[in-house]
């Protein structure tokens, strides 16, 4: 082309000569069409979580124990995503039911049967030190000794609430 001639408009889906959007005749349709799906979906989606999480209880405080389905409060929430991502669920169970440590589940208020033969009851101080200072007992059974951690207080804590929502497993 020279001179001043200029290009039709040209639908690159139909090859036609249109200013137009058309569908072309393989059924496929243009870009506006996939963004109005998108956002539908995208609307639907939305409304759907909305109505999710007015659905929710009145405890703002508490959620959902994703290993037992009971409400939980911040610490043990807390606790339990400390848990998860420090690696203790490596040794005590992805659903903390045990592996090559003890499992957590029904642990918080049983016996506990140390290596050098002596009975405890795992409350919250016998929990507590345990997780604290993990060599100081050694639970009868296990050969893995749980490494040392780097855990606040308050972390520490924590991780006994969750264990304790574990008791009545």
């Amino acid at each position: 082309m020279s001179g001043n001639q200029t290009r039709p408009a040209v639908d690159h889906w139909t090859m036609r000569s249109t200013a137009s959007w058309t569908v072309p005749p393989n059924g496929r349709r243009g870009i506006r069409s996939n963004v109005a799906r998108v956002l539908v979906g995208a609307g639907i989606t939305l409304a759907m979580a909305v109505a999710a999480a007015a659905c929710g209880d009145d405890d703002s405080t508490a959620t959902s124990d994703a290993t037992t389905g009971d409400a939980i409060s911040a610490a043990a929430r807390s606790g339990e995503e400390l848990s998860r991502s420090q690696g203790c669920a490596g040794c005590h169970g992805r659903d903390f039911d045990g592996g090559a440590g003890p499992g957590w589940i029904g642990l918080a208020g049983s016996e506990v049967v140390l290596t050098d033969g002596t009975t405890v009851i795992a409350d919250d101080e016998y929990l507590t030190a345990a997780i604290a200072d993990p060599s100081a007992q050694l639970v009868e059974g296990y050969n893995l000794r749980m490494p040392a951690n780097n855990l606040t207080d308050a972390e520490v804590a924590d991780i006994v609430a969750f264990i304790n929502t574990l008791a009545d497993e």
